[in-house]
């Protein structure tokens, strides 16, 4: 029988190593097989009412992980597979040129990690496999969202608007919990939760949706204006600027001047979105009462009649020569 020389064995080798690195070789064995350890698990539910699973790695930053189905639920999808939805939005052409080569392979190799419960009274219980992406992820998702809908006209207004909704929430928070720990203040969960609950509701008014369907439908009654099959017709848009913007406030214009200032080149927001809080309710005001002008006109004749004596300076619309 041959005699196995251990001086050139794996045994030696590993004999010959430090109880620190055979520590640091067996987690690294034992991440390459089962991935990052999570103790720490968390959903939006309660809070938010969301179900969407968070965890917290233990690597050295702590890495704050989302599964697909999570980022799926946060941006607003439903069912039983919103990740699976939400994706199919990430790899279309327009939105997956604008993430960035690391973000893209972030996406294409989630990270592998066992999640740990120590139970309530630190009884471990069985661990379980799951796989997930850097939180961060759901930023950059974000920002190529709002990016290709510059160009991608097939992008939902809701997505579009979940998007600009985490992204500037979390932008908020993320500055906060900076200047916290700077500071040396340690904020408590609570804090934190209501922080963000706040930065939501902020920006959820900015993406409102503040034209009723009730408006479009009147107009396309009175104007025969086709029933678009998606977004709004060039109708729609031109009596926008002619029957709410341009007499919002008496203004006579000047205050849609000042608005279309502000926006400038952002081309994926909306007018209304400049509009200071007593804006925007002067702008609702104004919008409700010309759908019930609107409802009560029979005719072109008697609805421009009534939009003339209410806001004034109002001549009838040639469309084509007002354009």
């Amino acid at each position: 029988m041959k005699t196995m020389n251990r001086s050139n064995s794996g045994y030696a080798r590993a004999h010959a190593l430090t109880k620190a690195q055979r520590t640091e070789f067996a987690e690294k064995a034992a991440r390459a097989r089962w991935g990052y350890k999570a103790y720490h698990k968390g959903n939006f539910s309660e809070d938010f009412g969301i179900d969407a699973d968070c965890y917290v790695l233990d690597d050295e930053l702590g890495t704050a992980v989302l599964t697909q189905n999570g980022m799926g639920s946060l941006l607003g999808f439903s069912g039983d597979r919103p990740g699976r939805m939400l994706f199919r939005f990430v790899y279309r052409d327009s939105v997956w040129s604008f993430l960035g080569q690391e973000s893209q392979e972030k996406i294409d190799k989630p990270i592998k990690f066992q999640y740990i419960d120590r139970g309530q009274n630190g009884d471990r219980k069985p661990p379980f496999s799951a796989s997930g992406y850097d939180a961060t992820v759901l930023i950059d998702i974000c920002n190529s969202i709002l990016l290709a809908n510059r160009v991608d006209d097939g992008i939902p207004d809701s997505l579009v608007a979940s998007a600009g909704i985490v992204t500037a929430a979390s932008a908020k928070l993320g500055i906060q919990g900076l200047v916290y720990k700077l500071a040396g203040y340690n904020s408590t969960k609570a804090q934190v939760i209501a922080a963000f609950k706040q930065y939501v509701q902020e920006e959820a008014r900015k993406w409102a949706k503040e034209f009723p369907d009730d408006l479009y439908a009147e107009w396309q009654r009175i104007y025969n204006i086709p029933v678009p099959i998606r977004g709004r017709n060039w109708e729609h848009r031109h009596l926008t600027v002619r029957h709410i913007y341009t007499p919002l406030a008496r203004s006579n214009g000047r205050l849609l001047t000042l608005l279309r200032e502000a926006k400038g080149e952002q081309k994926s927001k909306r007018l209304h979105q400049f509009l200071t809080e007593v804006g925007v309710n002067a702008l609702r005001s104004h919008i409700w009462q010309v759908v019930g002008i609107a409802k009560s006109s029979g005719s072109i004749e008697q609805y421009e009649e009534s939009i003339a004596r209410a806001f004034g300076g109002q001549l009838p619309l040639h469309f084509e020569e007002d354009l």
